[in-house]
């Protein structure tokens, strides 16, 4: 019923997310050829994590998305061919028309959000670590809970 209401009253929901923002803004910068697609797949993990974490919600798709190029760059080491960290930063703020602030603000907290990702992947996977060694190294159970973590 929900697509008949929106089909006759020709709504078109399709919102623009951050990936349509990359191909556009990769285009536009001057990389290796063989660093765009490199580039292009790690931002396109930022972008996923930009999605899974609420404090990326006030930031349009567009800066997530020229945030997570600048992040990917700055990550990858890509800043020293020709430019420095700062100037890729003022050329993606030039190319999406954001400020150079805003566009560092958010590639910070980017930045910030991975290595706070993956302390927690790091502390996950010692806990599950230390469960197995507790168990004798024991097959993992195919309950979706382990008997053993239930308090009765």
């Amino acid at each position: 019923w929900e697509l008949l209401v929106l089909e006759k009253l020709k709504w078109d929901l399709v919102s623009v997310i951050a990936n349509d923002f990359l191909p556009h803004i990769l285009h536009r910068l001057p990389l290796p050829a063989d660093k765009g697609e490199l580039v292009k797949k790690h931002a396109q993990t930022f972008i996923a994590l930009c999605a899974t974490d609420d404090t990326f919600v006030m930031y349009p798709p567009s800066m997530v998305a020229t945030g997570s190029i600048g992040a990917a760059i700055h990550g990858l080491s890509l800043a020293g061919s020709g430019f420095s960290s700062e100037a890729i930063t003022e050329l993606l703020a030039g190319i999406t028309g954001t400020e150079v602030d805003c566009l560092k603000a958010c590639q910070e907290q980017i930045e910030a959000a991975l290595a706070e990702s993956l302390k927690q992947a790091s502390q996950s996977q010692q806990e599950f670590s230390a469960k197995a060694a507790a168990y004798g190294g024991s097959q993992p159970t195919s309950t979706p809970t382990d008997v053993t973590d239930v308090n009765l």
